[in-house]
């Protein structure tokens, strides 16, 4: 099916007069809603065409099943034919289950360059619930919840979702009026020990708030509120009786939502064990919250809505990465209020949200106005209708710096920098507060002016352990600084890791039949979401071609993107690295090099079990003509120490083979002292092993 739909959008792609999958209409071009009215209107299907006016209208009984695409225009809907819907400046969206980003097609609209990428298949696969992280097929009652990882479902998921979650009756008992009350956590509890100290201080918040209504003589919270000399045990009750409620209904809703799976353990009221923690992340990556397991105001919103609510959200999210990838389009909103760019006419305007317009514009033009009409639209469909199904919308027109051949280049900005070690010598950490964190900007350069499209928050290198000798130290892992190029963006990339990275990361604990058993991590080496590198990558290399292993990738730790911190490469959201390079791919030149091959093999020991690791790719390649030029930042250096430390640094507290008197040094092994020189030579042009 998706070679299928591949090859229908490259042959509309290089019918004449037809613009290419996907693209947008260009501002004052004839067409859109006037042609689509003159041809007759947007009807409901079956109904009988009227006369066409500037194109005529094939009738949707006559139109082949694999050129079929369905037209909306204000709510309203009809049966048309791929080019003729395009002759009317409609943009093309995907919405099959076999849909894939642009990074991962095989071919390019309009060219002979058919490579086929391996991982295609296994994104799809994970989309429609059908595998797990590695590559085994899911039983009945599992699920794939991958949207924080950069896979959003297909739309035969969501409408599995829909269905089911309408057929609970669960939901109906469930008083979740708490999370509407407004916000008073964040609940950060992660074992039974917290939750009975969380009892013990709600107990007491109740007696002293009890006490005080007798004292203040009212019977309300509200009316203590009012009363200066006991609001604040007021507002402790307030807090705490609101945590109390809020775990109870949490408890109660990942139990109705089936969060904990095949089988539903036996909770204690108000108590949080390992198990609804778990529950409560799966919860969290179900609605797309980058979250702990614990109950911010982003999660606790999610709890107070309906499955309805939810799950509309869910289908607002797969459509805009849909409309995303067809118009080609990145602004999203974060290049910041003040973003603007001067036209052509020399008339100031602002860097659009073309996110957030497309994907309105795609909601509005299918009458997807709220969760009962999403319902609704789900019904309407079947399973079989989502194994194919494109839909042809008017969106709003692209700002006039777009073009097929954009000039792009990068900025990141490093923020605050820590050189000094992050502990003292007795081991207790030290506090190196940022207030300036590592950003990503894409930019463009049209009428003399380089325009910012998004601003990103990533991630620059950090005290990282590493082995040497088969011991384990610490070591600062460089972010380079200065002018770099990205020649090469890799789809599905692979990572190898160097010598020195500590055998547990190399492994993995898998569950087989209520056991647990060490495997090789091959999930961490990719290609995959869940590898080192994420979904894509770009390689930071100088002009003569000079790579210290420094990359832009995606990532499947995004709770590290928050911290800031990686082992020296600028990490992304999987989703922002899969739209950023989709859409550098879409407007700069490029040559599919297609799928790299590899052979490499690592034999290595882990608590005395000797495992070995097979690669057999890199990844799939593209090199861009001219590469995109990055620069990074040094930013602002914090400390007392100005220049990254060289070498490795022991840990505190761990006694090292060169720390026992009389015990000969194996030759080779390292004399790092466990706290740096204080005037370190520079490591910023040195090669680091990332």
């Amino acid at each position: 099916m998706r070679q299928l739909s591949a090859f229908l959008l490259a042959l509309a792609a290089i019918t004449p007069g037809c613009p290419a999958a996907g693209t947008p209409t260009t501002p004052g071009k004839p067409g859109g809603n006037e042609q689509l009215a003159a041809a007759g209107g947007v009807q409901p299907v079956g109904a009988d065409p009227q006369p066409a006016g500037a194109v005529q209208l094939t009738p949707p009984e006559q139109i082949p099943a694999e050129r079929r695409v369905h037209a909306y225009l204000d709510g309203q809907h009809r049966v048309m034919d791929i080019d003729q819907a395009r002759s009317l400046g409609l943009t093309v969206v995907d919405l099959s289950d076999d849909w894939v980003p642009f990074i991962f097609w095989s071919r390019t609209p309009g060219k002979e360059d058919y490579k086929p990428n391996a991982y295609l298949d296994t994104y799809v696969d994970l989309a429609n619930d059908r595998i797990d992280v590695d590559g085994v097929a899911l039983s009945k009652w599992e699920r794939n919840y991958l949207e924080v990882y950069g896979i959003p479902p297909s739309l035969s998921v969501l409408r599995r979702r829909f269905v089911e979650d309408e057929q609970k009756a669960c939901f109906e008992k469930l008083d979740l009026g708490v999370f509407k009350e407004g916000y008073h956590g964040p609940i950060k509890l992660a074992d039974p020990a917290g939750s009975e100290r969380e009892l013990r201080r709600y107990h007491a918040a109740r007696a002293a708030y009890r006490a005080a209504l007798r004292k203040a003589r009212v019977r309300t919270l509200e009316a203590l509120l009012k009363k200066p000399a006991y609001r604040k045990v007021a507002e402790n009750y307030q807090r705490y009786d609101w945590r109390h409620r809020a775990i109870r209904a949490m408890q109660k809703r990942l139990i109705c939502e089936g969060m904990f799976g095949r089988r539903t353990p036996n909770l204690k009221p108000f108590v949080i064990t390992w198990q609804v923690r778990q529950a409560l992340r799966e919860f969290e990556r179900k609605h797309d919250i980058y979250g702990w397991g614990m109950v911010f105001q982003t999660t606790a919103e999610a709890l107070g809505r309906s499955p309805r609510e939810n799950n509309f959200e869910s289908l607002k999210r797969v459509l805009t990465e849909r409309v995303v990838s067809a118009a080609r389009i990145l602004e999203d909103g974060t290049a910041g209020r003040r973003a603007s760019y001067r036209s052509a006419s020399g008339k100031r305007l602002p860097v659009r949200n073309l996110v957030k317009e497309f994907s309105e514009a795609l909601l509005h033009h299918m009458g997807l106005t709220d969760a009962d009409k999403a319902l609704e639209f789900i019904r309407a469909h079947s399973e079989e209708d989502f194994k194919r199904l494109f839909v042809a919308v008017r969106l709003p027109a692209v700002p006039e710096y777009y073009s097929d051949n954009m000039d792009l280049e990068v900025v990141i900005d490093r923020g605050d920098v820590w050189y000094d070690l992050p502990f003292d010598e007795k081991g207790k950490r030290k506090a190196q507060p940022r207030s300036h964190f590592p950003h990503l900007k894409l930019l463009v350069s049209y009428n003399k002016q380089k325009i910012p499209l998004v601003r990103w928050r990533t991630t620059i290198g950090g005290w990282q352990a590493e082995m040497k000798d088969g011991e384990e130290y610490y070591k600062y892992k460089i972010s380079d600084v200065g002018p770099r190029i990205w020649r090469h963006i890799v789809a599905g990339p692979v990572w190898v890791p160097p010598k020195m990275t500590p055998s547990r990361d190399m492994v993995k604990i898998r569950p087989v039949r209520n056991r647990s058993e060490r495997i090789v991590g091959h999930r961490t080496f990719g290609p995959g979401y869940a590898s080192a590198y994420g979904l894509v990558a770009a390689f930071h290399v100088t002009k003569e071609g000079r790579d210290n292993q420094v990359r832009t990738h995606g990532s499947v730790n995004y709770m590290s993107i928050r911290g800031s911190y990686s082992h020296g490469c600028h990490r992304l959201y999987n989703y922002r690295a899969v739209r950023m390079f989709s859409f550098v791919l879409a407007h700069r030149p490029f040559e599919r090099k297609g799928q790299s091959r590899l052979a490499y093999q690592h034999r290595f020991e882990h608590l005395g079990e000797e495992f070995q690791m097979d690669l057999r790719t890199r990844g799939y390649y593209y090199e861009l003509k001219p590469p995109v030029p990055v620069n990074v930042l040094e930013g602002k250096i914090k400390g007392e120490t100005k220049e990254p430390i060289e070498g490795y640094v022991k840990k505190p507290s761990v006694v090292y083979q060169d720390d026992v008197a009389g015990v000969k040094r194996t030759p080779g092994s390292t004399t790092a002292p466990r706290i740096g020189p204080k005037k370190p030579k520079s490591l910023m042009s040195q090669p680091q092993n990332l």
